[in-house]
């Protein structure tokens, strides 16, 4: 086009609806800014309103299922009734399993939800694998397993108490159902210069070759043979891959010879750096036992 034949009269036009397309453009921009805005405030709220949500639930869990736990826990002691016993025991038993399902459940929700702070106390890991192996005694006795503990040092650390437990809860667990009747568990600790290591070994069947990774992913069962007793949720590892990516850790799972090994690294902290709470249980849903109790 030879740009001489166009008129001025032309040219003003082509300018002035180039300038009201561009003027609509931005119009289109503003409202789809403030639309935009709109949903993002109702997101807001939504996870706000979820984030209560799920701290109400949990604790109209927590409460009865502590209470169940104890009453339970005094009719298995106290009960000169053989029969009453034994099924006192099935209950604990069963109440163990759905506490534990439950555990899964919320910790998963609040990674879901970005509500995993770290809540950093002094940690002694002796103490929560004594928790851990007297919560899975009813699995370790019918399996007939024997776990061991030990610890290269002092095994104080600073960390996340609640979390450290859910991880251990669960490695345990699973060394627990894929491990063969009569065999050997065992729960290592030491540490070198930026981690705490804590190492689960069993001895089963192991993983497939090529499922390493498969096992971190949520809802994923991994069945094995018969070692396995339940399906379960297959949120366990899951969890636990989430709760060490929040302490800047990492997981992963080696084969050796007839063991599988887990080996969890956490970062160490320096306690200038970080604010302690007071050290409280690591055990949200389960209370000691006490003389003092009231009986019904």
């Amino acid at each position: 086009m030879d740009i001489s034949t166009i008129t001025d009269e032309k040219l003003l036009d082509e300018i002035g609806r180039r300038f009201h397309e561009k003027k609509s453009s931005i119009g289109e921009m503003e409202e789809m800014t403030k639309k935009l805005l709109v949903l993002n405030e109702k997101n807001k709220k939504s996870q706000e309103i979820k984030s209560k949500f799920l701290s109400l639930v949990k604790n109209e869990f927590n409460n009865p299922m502590s209470s169940l736990l104890n009453l339970v826990n005094m009719m298995v002691k106290k009960s000169d009734d053989p029969k009453l016993a034994e099924l006192s025991s099935l209950m604990k038993m069963e109440l163990l399993k759905l506490d534990f399902s439950l555990k899964n459940i919320f910790c998963a929700s609040e990674i879901e939800a970005g509500e995993i702070a770290n809540d950093y106390s002094m940690v002694k890991i002796k103490d929560i694998f004594d928790e851990v192996a007297n919560y899975f005694s009813f699995l370790i006795e019918e399996k007939s397993l024997y776990i061991n503990y030990t610890s290269e040092g002092s095994d104080d650390i600073i960390s996340d108490s609640q979390k450290v437990n859910i991880i251990l809860l669960n490695l345990v667990s699973n060394a627990c159902e894929y491990s063969y009747s009569n065999s050997k568990i065992d729960v290592s600790f030491t540490s070198d210069e930026d981690n705490y290591i804590i190492s689960v070994e069993d001895m089963g069947e192991g993983i497939e070759e090529g499922k390493e990774q498969d096992i971190y992913s949520s809802f994923y069962h991994y069945e094995s043979g018969n070692t396995r007793r339940t399906a379960g949720l297959g949120l366990g590892l899951s969890v636990v891959s989430g709760l060490i990516e929040s302490l800047d850790g990492s997981i992963q799972n080696t084969r050796q010879e007839n063991k599988t090994v887990f080996t969890v690294k956490i970062a160490k902290v320096d306690e200038k750096d970080v604010s302690l709470s007071r050290g409280i249980g690591s055990n949200e849903f389960i209370f000691d036992d006490s003389e003092d109790m009231v009986e019904f």
